[in-house]
Order: C-alpha cells, then structure tokens, then sequence
C-alpha cells in the first residue's frame, strides 16, 4: 500500500509540474493558387489554353506548403503524372528541381524520402470513374513567396497524360525504353499569389 500511494503521489506531481506555456503561435500563413486549363499543344514548344478544368491551392506556414488539386471532366478512371515546370503555361520549360541538377530520390520531406527524381515531381492524380479527381500533398520541399531556391511561385504546375513510376525512377538499375518520357502534357497552371482581401 505504501509503494502504491509513493508512485501514486509521484504521477500527481509530474502531471501537475506539466509546463502551462501556451503552444507558439503559428507563423504567416502564405497562399497561392492556380486555375488549371486545358492545354493543346501547337508545336513541340507551345500550348494553347482551353476551358478551365481544375483549381489548385497551396497553403504555406511554418516551413511546410500544403497542395489540394480538384479536376473535373478527365476521362474516367485514368492516372496522370503531375510535374511542376519552370516557363509559362503557353512555353514550358525543364522540370522546377529548387535550381538544382541533382536527384531528389534520397532527399527527405516530412521526415520521410522524397522518392522521386525532381523537387517538382507532384505525384499520380487517380480519377474516379465520374471523370473527377483530388489530390493532396504536404511537403517541406517548397515555400510561397519566399524568393528563395524553394519558392514555387511562378512555377507551372502541369498535368500529363499517363501516370509515372517516380519510385522506379529513382532506382539507379533502371532502364529507360525509347521514348518512355514522351508523356504528353494535357492541362495545366501558373502558381500565383492568392488575391488579399482587406479589412
């Protein structure tokens, strides 16, 4: 009995010397967005936009951005690789990597390997057999509006027409097949700040 009321008046005075500081507060919070339209392409190097067929938005606090991609109208029950791009929507450019020409497969993001070969490499988008897809991604890997290697703004989110292995990407005994990255693009967007609205 009185080891158990010793280790019971233990438990009582660690609970009550439990620090009483409030939690910090959370940081600014930075948000961009991106309509998403069909794409057409005119030539090897230019795209024509067609009708809107999706919204993206990126929520950026604390050192972390948050994605939520909505499409509608896709064919039904279909994948497709999602990259963010450096140019514009009508001229892309190479694949956003930070500025950097190095892989990004062992690099981590939320505490957990990156696995895949770009920065910008977004992920697979599952459409439903409605035509309808979303997507959602943490990463710690961008920023908004910082200016710095990590900022996304300006950056063209694009939407291929096939899925992507990005794992088997990463695996350095993997071969490429002859044009196994002639995945074309269908629709896409340009990150921009989010409008403000005042008091």
């Amino acid at each position: 009995m009185r080891i158990t009321s010793v280790l019971l008046i233990l438990t009582l005075t660690l609970i009550g010397c439990k620090s009483d500081d409030p939690a910090p507060e959370p940081g600014p919070l930075v948000l961009a967005n991106a309509a998403i339209f069909w794409v057409d392409a005119q030539d090897d190097e230019t795209y024509e936009l067609g009708d809107q067929m999706g919204f993206v938005t990126f929520a950026f606090q604390d050192g972390v951005t948050t994605f939520k991609l909505r499409v509608n109208g896709m064919e039904p029950n279909t994948a497709h690789a999602m990259h963010l791009h450096m140019g514009t929507l009508e001229e892309p450019g190479r694949h956003w990597n930070q500025g950097k020409f190095v892989a990004f497969c062992e690099v981590k993001s939320m505490g957990r390997l990156w696995l895949k070969p770009f920065a910008g490499d977004v992920g697979n988008i599952q459409v439903d057999d409605n035509g309808d897809g979303e997507f959602e991604l943490q990463t710690d890997l961008w920023s908004v509006g910082t200016q710095d290697e990590t900022d996304i703004l300006g950056t063209v989110l694009f939407i291929h027409h096939k899925s992507q292995d990005f794992a088997n990407e990463c695996d350095p005994n993997h071969k490429h097949e002859p044009g196994a990255h002639m995945n074309a693009k269908i629709a896409g967007g340009t990150v921009t700040l989010a409008p403000t609205i005042g008091i």
